[in-house]
C-alpha cells in the first residue's frame, strides 16, 4: 500500500489512515501479507514499528513539507519498491499518485488505486496545483489495472469524463454509543448543549455558510468548531470574526485526541456536514455512527451516504432555518439520531468493506 501516512500515524490522521488501519489488519487476519509505506516525517521516532497488528510498516523519508511530501515519500517508496522487492497487488490512495502507479507497472503486477475525489476542483489549490491532479487523474486512468471509487455518483463520474469504470467501495464506521461524556467537561459544553462541525477550515467545507447561518439563528446552543485554522488569509480571518462576533461560537483548532472526538459527536445535538467535494467522506460516516444528527451539504455524494437520515442545507439561510427547526423539534432530532446507525450497519460496517477489497484483490491477482 502506497500513499498512505502510515498505519496510525500521530500527525495528521486523515480518512485514508482512518479507513486502512481497519482495512490492513483485517485482510492480515484473513491470511494475507500487507505491507504499508508510511511517511517517516509523519510518526515521532518512538512510533515507528516494525509491526503493528500483523501489517509490516516501512518508513520512507517524506522531504517536501505540507504540500510535497506525499509526492516525494511514496516516489521514493516505489522506487525502493521496485529495486527491492515482489508484491502480487500494488495499491495506491489518491488521484495525485497516478504518475506513481504508471511507474510501479513496471514491476509487472497488477496496480489498484482508490482515486479518492476531484483533487483538480479543490479550492485550496492554485492553478499549477489543479493541472498537476488532473493529468495525475488521467494517468492514472490510462495505467492502473483497477480503479476504486468510493461513492456511485463518483464512479458515475470516472465513467462520463474519463471512459473508464471502477469498482466502487466506500469507507466504513463504527457504531458506538457515548462512554466517557465528561471527556468534553473542559470545553465548556455538556451533552446536547452545543451543535458541532468537524472539519478542515478550506473554503470548499462551507464554513462561511455554516458559521454565518449558525450566528443568525435563535437557538441558545454553542456551536463547537473543531479543525485547525493556522493559516492567516482572507477566508480565515473571515472566520475568525463570524466567531468573534458571536460568543456562542467556539473555534477549538484541531482535536488530535480521538476519544474526545467521538464524546463531541456522539453528545452534539446535531451535526453540521460541510464538504462540498469528493465522494463518501469518512467523517460524515463516523458521525452517522456515532448516532449523531446530520445536517449536510445539499450534495449528490451526501444524499447518497445519508439518504432519508438526515436534512440538507445549500447556504446561510438555509443553515439559520435547519437549526432554528431542530432546535423547536427535540423529536425529530432524536428519531435522525436512531437513522444513521441503522444506515451504518446497512451499507458501510468494515467488514462488508473488507470483503469488496479482497476481492478486487484477488481479481487484480488472477485477471
Amino acid at each position: 500500500m502506497f500513499g498512505l501516512r502510515g498505519l496510525r500515524p500521530d500527525i495528521e490522521i486523515s480518512g485514508f489512515e482512518t479507513a486502512f488501519s481497519e482495512i490492513a489488519p483485517r485482510l492480515v487476519e484473513r491470511g494475507h501479507e500487507v505491507t504499508i509505506y508510511c511517511r517517516a516525517g509523519a510518526h515521532s521516532p518512538s512510533n515507528r514499528p516494525a509491526r503493528d497488528a500483523g501489517v509490516e510498516l516501512v518508513y520512507v523519508p517524506s522531504p517536501g513539507g505540507k504540500n510535497f511530501s506525499a509526492l516525494t515519500s511514496t516516489g521514493l517508496a516505489v522506487a525502493r519498491a521496485l529495486a527491492a522487492r515482489r508484491f502480487d497487488v500494488w495499491f495506491f490512495v489518491n488521484v495525485g499518485m497516478g504518475f506513481h502507479a504508471a511507474l510501479a507497472r513496471l514491476s509487472g503486477r497488477p496496480v489498484v488505486m482508490n482515486v479518492d475525489g476531484l483533487d483538480w476542483q479543490r479550492g485550496k489549490w492554485g492553478p499549477v496545483a489543479r493541472a498537476y491532479f488532473h493529468s495525475a487523474a488521467k494517468t492514472a486512468v490510462r495505467r492502473c489495472t483497477t480503479l476504486v471509487t468510493d461513492a456511485d455518483a463518483m464512479r458515475a463520474f470516472y465513467r462520463e469524463h474519463f471512459a473508464r469504470d471502477s469498482e466502487m467501495i466506500p469507507y466504513g464506521a463504527r457504531i458506538e454509543t457515548s462512554k466517557r461524556p465528561e471527556l468534553i467537561e473542559p470545553l465548556g459544553v455538556s451533552p446536547r448543549s452545543y451543535y458541532l462541525v468537524v472539519s478542515r477550515l478550506i473554503p470548499e467545507n462551507s464554513l462561511e455558510d455554516m458559521l454565518s447561518g449558525f450566528a443568525r439563528s435563535a437557538t441558545s446552543r454553542r456551536l463547537v468548531v473543531v479543525g485547525d485554522a493556522n493559516y492567516r488569509d482572507a477566508f480565515h480571518e473571515r472566520l475568525r470574526r463570524i466567531a468573534a462576533g458571536d460568543e456562542r461560537i467556539m473555534l477549538t483548532g484541531r482535536v488530535s485526541d480521538q476519544a474526545l472526538l467521538k464524546e463531541l459527536w456522539c453528545n452534539a445535538y446535531a451535526y453540521l456536514h460541510g464538504h462540498s467535494v469528493g465522494g463518501t467522506n469518512p467523517a460524515l460516516l463516523r458521525a452517522m455512527g456515532y448516532g449523531s444528527c446530520v445536517v449536510a451539504r445539499d450534495t449528490v455524494f451526501n444524499r447518497e451516504v445519508l439518504g432519508d437520515g438526515g436534512l440538507f442545507f445549500t447556504d446561510a439561510a438555509s443553515v439559520t432555518r435547519a437549526i432554528d427547526a431542530l432546535d423547536a423539534d427535540a423529536e425529530r432530532v432524536a428519531c435522525l439520531r436512531r437513522l444513521g446507525p441503522r444506515r451504518i450497519e446497512d451499507r458501510y460496517t468494515w467488514d462488508r468493506i473488507v470483503d469488496d477489497y479482497e476481492r478486487v484483490f484477488l481479481a487484480a491477482v488472477t485477471a
